[in-house]
């Protein structure tokens, strides 16, 4: 759509013509010499290869147009002659992946991993989270762990509640499993029917406050007694910028590759990055559990403990084989 000339060229031979005509980017031979007139498109001029190419070169100014004596160009009113300004203009990097999607936890450099999709809204995610997250400390020397955030949009609060974590994952990273941990627990308060009244705005001042509560409790990393300042700190990338109470963190840009300008707040490129990590995955239910990158469609919600522990223990024994 920029017009930029493809890099594979074509011959055609025609009986009439009984010449090569190398055919860069679009072309057409009609066994009649001329070029395509963008403003007439049913209109043929009959001039020489040379000299068409050679002015088309210098009324559009497009070096990479500049071809062969023998060459034939085509224009045409769909694709643009211009230069492209994207080959200018400075790439946008929102969709780089500086952080890994998921909360790993376990032993990264083994060979066994287990990956968790899950969402915070919902409750079948939670069940999963709370029957696991114990066992887990069995098999951490032996395996990974990783949850994967994902945005179900039945739930329409479901962003929001991820959103949350990201922030947090961002800013306290230390914290990031512990918060897992009291959201789940807390999850039926954030569950549709208790907040269907809520706006945007409202939720995210109350999930920060949540966050921030949660943020403080943690002595064993932070030495944080000001509640107001860390949800400070939290709203700022929950809020867009250009938004009521909107203020961008500038470290932002950096880190995530968001901008003060953008439309959508902090977190948005990596929302983005986490739903197309989870939709190249195949996920569309939570829970659904992969073990070493293929899906274990046997493993329910409703498992017990013992039953986890049962196929954990199989996994870990697999390593002796």
């Amino acid at each position: 759509s920029c017009g930029v000339p493809l890099r594979h060229s074509f011959s055609v031979v025609t009986a009439s013509m009984r010449r090569k005509i190398s055919i860069t980017g679009f072309a057409i031979a009609l066994g009649k010499a001329g070029s395509f007139s963008a403003t007439s498109p049913l209109r043929w001029h009959s001039r020489s290869y040379e000299t068409d190419t050679v002015l088309r070169a210098k009324e559009e100014n497009r070096r990479d147009f500049l071809l062969a004596s023998s060459s034939l160009v085509f224009s045409s009113p769909f694709v643009s002659t211009l230069p492209c300004e994207a080959k200018t203009a400075p790439k946008r990097t929102a969709n780089f992946p500086r952080i890994h999607p998921g909360l790993a936890t376990g032993n990264v450099s083994s060979r066994v991993l287990c990956e968790c999709f899950v969402d915070f809204a919902c409750p079948y995610s939670r069940k999963l989270f709370k029957t696991l997250t114990p066992v887990m400390g069995n098999f951490e020397n032996d395996m990974s762990f990783v949850f994967h955030n994902v945005i179900q949009p039945w739930h329409h609060q479901s962003l929001w509640l991820h959103e949350s974590s990201l922030a947090v994952r961002v800013l306290y990273p230390e914290s990031e499993m512990l918060y897992w941990k009291a959201l789940f627990e807390d999850a039926p308060k954030w569950y549709d029917k208790e907040i269907y009244g809520l706006t945007r705005g409202e939720f995210y001042d109350k999930i920060a406050t949540f966050a921030a509560n949660v943020i403080v409790i943690d002595k064993s990393h932070w030495n944080l007694d000001d509640k107001k300042a860390v949800k400070s700190r939290i709203l700022q990338y929950l809020i867009p910028p250009k938004q009521t109470g909107g203020s961008f963190p500038k470290e932002a840009t950096a880190l995530l590759g968001s901008e003060a300008e953008d439309d959508e707040n902090a977190l948005f490129p990596m929302t983005r990055q986490l739903v197309k990590y989870q939709r190249k995955r195949g996920v569309h239910v939570t829970p659904t559990v992969f073990f070493n990158g293929i899906e274990q469609a046997q493993v329910s919600s409703s498992w017990t403990k013992e039953e986890w522990e049962s196929f954990l223990q199989n996994a870990a024994d697999s390593l002796e084989l």
